[in-house]
C-alpha cells in the first residue's frame, strides 16, 4: 500500500512538473519590425524564429520607433524595435520593455534629402523651408542636431510630423523641400528630385550615433525567459547569415521591401549590422557586469529631447543601464 501511494505520489509530482513546463511555452509570439533596412529581415523570411520556438509567430511591421511605442503602451507586443530617441522616450513614460539585441546602426541608409530645385546647399538654406520626419525618430533627433550644430534654430525650419511612406507622398506633392527618413522612402525622393545633404554615418562621426534594438517586453520575459534567449539566438542566426551570404540577404531585402536588386545591394552597404559577439562589447551593449556606450548614448539622447521639451527630465543613469540587458545574448553565446 505504501509503495503505491508512493507511486502516485510520483505520478502526480511528474505531472505538476509537465503542467508547469507547459505553462512556460507561449500560445504566440507576436514581433514588432521595422520597415527598414537590417537582418532582421533575413530571420523573418526564413522562418527562424519559428524553427527555434516552435510556436506560432505574428510579424508586425511599423513605421516608426514611436509607432511601435504606443503599440507597446497598448500591451499589443511580445518584441518590438526601437531607435535610441524613442528608446529614451520609453523609458522615461515607464515603458515595461528593456534593450536586448543591437538590431542595426544607422548610416547612409538614414539620410537627410533635399529637392535639388530649391537650391538648399548647407543648413542656414533650411531656413523657412518645410521638411519632415516622424517624430520622436532617430531622424527628427538628427535633423534638430544638425541644424542647432549650424547655428539655426529648429524652430525657423516648418518641420511637420511624417512617417516615411507620407514624406514621400508629401514630396512628390511638392507640399515639403526636405526629409530626414530611411530607406527604402528615400531613394523614391532622391529619384524625383532630391539629393542627400547629410546623414546618418556622418553624423556619428560627429558624435550622434543613433542604432535600432530589439525589445522585449517585461512580462514576457518574466514568463518566458528561455524564449528571449531563443529570439536572441535566432537573430544572431540571422545576423550571420547577412554577413556570410551577402547575395543570398540581398535577393531576401529586394523581395521583403519590394525593391530592385540593385537597391537592395546599395541599402545594405548603408546599414551596419554588428556581429553578436561584438554586441557584448564596450562600444554597443556591453555585459551585464559592465554595460557599454549605448547607455552614455541614452543619456545623451535624453539630455537633448529633455533641452527640446520632449521629455520632462532626464531619468537617473541607472534607469537607462537597467534598460540594457545582455544576459539574453550572454546566454544565446553561451558567455
Amino acid at each position: 500500500m505504501r509503495c503505491k501511494r508512493t507511486l502516485l505520489a510520483i505520478i502526480a509530482s511528474t505531472a505538476l512538473v509537465h503542467a508547469a513546463s507547459a505553462q512556460q511555452k507561449p500560445d504566440k509570439v507576436v514581433i514588432g519590425y521595422l520597415n527598414l533596412v537590417n537582418a532582421q529581415l533575413v530571420t523573418k523570411a526564413l522562418g527562424l524564429h519559428e524553427k527555434e520556438m516552435g510556436v506560432p509567430i505574428e510579424w508586425v511591421k511599423f513605421g516608426s520607433g514611436g509607432d511601435v511605442n504606443r503599440a507597446v503602451a497598448a500591451n499589443q507586443l511580445s518584441f518590438g524595435g526601437v531607435g535610441n530617441p524613442p528608446a529614451t522616450i520609453g523609458i522615461g513614460r515607464g515603458l515595461a520593455y528593456r534593450g536586448i539585441f543591437v538590431l542595426n546602426m544607422l548610416g547612409p541608409v538614414e539620410s537627410l534629402v533635399v529637392r535639388t530645385s530649391k537650391q538648399i546647399e548647407k543648413p542656414q538654406d533650411l531656413v523657412g523651408k518645410s521638411a519632415a520626419a516622424p517624430f520622436g525618430s532617430t531622424t527628427h533627433y538628427l535633423i534638430i542636431v544638425y541644424l542647432r550644430g549650424a547655428g539655426v534654430d529648429p524652430t525657423s525650419v516648418k518641420l511637420l510630423d511624417l512617417a516615411p511612406s507620407d514624406a514621400v507622398a508629401a514630396w512628390l506633392r511638392s507640399d515639403i523641400d526636405a526629409a530626414y527618413v530611411w530607406e527604402p522612402s528615400l531613394n523614391k525622393m532622391v529619384a524625383n528630385g532630391g539629393r542627400i545633404l547629410m546623414d546618418s554615418g556622418t553624423m556619428a562621426t560627429r558624435g550622434y550615433p543613433t542604432w535600432d534594438i530589439a525589445v522585449v517586453m517585461d512580462d514576457f520575459a518574466a514568463k518566458y525567459p528561455d524564449y528571449v534567449t531563443k529570439f536572441v539566438k535566432s537573430e544572431c542566426a540571422g545576423v550571420d547569415f547577412w554577413l556570410k551570404k551577402p547575395e543570398e540577404t540581398a535577393a531576401i531585402i529586394s523581395k521583403e521591401l519590394s525593391l530592385p536588386l540593385d537597391d537592395a545591394r546599395r541599402m545594405m552597404q548603408g546599414t551596419g549590422v554588428v556581429p553578436c559577439d561584438k554586441q557584448l562589447t564596450d562600444a554597443y551593449l556591453g555585459t551585464s557586469k559592465a554595460k557599454g556606450k549605448f547607455v552614455d548614448t541614452l543619456v545623451a539622447t535624453a539630455t537633448f529631447l529633455t533641452e527640446q521639451k520632449r521629455l520632462p527630465k532626464v531619468e537617473s543613469r541607472q534607469s537607462y543601464e537597467d534598460f540594457i540587458t545582455p544576459k539574453y545574448l550572454e546566454a544565446a553565446l553561451g558567455k
